[in-house]
């Protein structure tokens, strides 16, 4: 395991993830370059730029001080367990400066995918096995409604029914 830093950010990736997490103590390292290098690996494509990488970064130190404990004794405290809060306020940071220099962002989810336009190739999802299960409470999903047209759900016919609105 290896910790180098040259003091200059621009010289790599890996020094301005080191410059912007705080890591620039020999004495004192935070995280190896074997890491940082996984790191770059594993979001540097998705999110371009050692920034972001130094906020995913930060949360890594804070779940290694997250074990940590405060000690008190003998009129001697040692706040350590704040250490993981300040690296968590310090990636909360960095995702903001992130923002401000590339725009804003969106993680991948599934809420961004389906957005609120409706395209009918999409087959509406179903929220549970077996809610149309009792024929005796009718027709429970709602999200494949189209005017003028019904189906007879255990059947699978459709029916083309005339629209009244109103």
């Amino acid at each position: 395991m290896s910790w180098t830093y040259s003091g200059n950010p621009g010289a790599s990736e890996k020094d301005q993830v080191r410059f912007y997490v705080g890591d620039v103590d020999e004495t004192f390292p935070l995280l190896t370059d074997e890491e940082i290098t996984f790191l770059l690996t594993q979001w540097d494509d998705a999110y371009n730029g050692a920034l972001y990488v130094a906020a995913v970064a930060a949360e890594v130190i804070s779940g290694r001080f997250a074990r940590e404990v405060s000690v008190s004794a003998d009129g001697v405290s040692a706040q350590i367990g704040e250490l993981q809060q300040r690296y968590d306020t310090l990636a909360s940071s960095l995702r903001d400066q992130y923002k401000a220099l590339y725009g804003f962002f969106d993680p991948v989810t599934a809420a961004n995918i389906l957005n609120d336009t409706f395209d009918p190739s999409i087959k509406p999802l179903i929220f549970a096995i077996g809610f149309n299960d009792n024929y005796q409470a009718g027709r429970q999903n709602y999200g494949d409604f189209h005017p003028g047209r019904s189906i007879d759900w255990w059947s699978g016919d459709v029916q083309n029914e005339p629209v009244v609105w109103g």
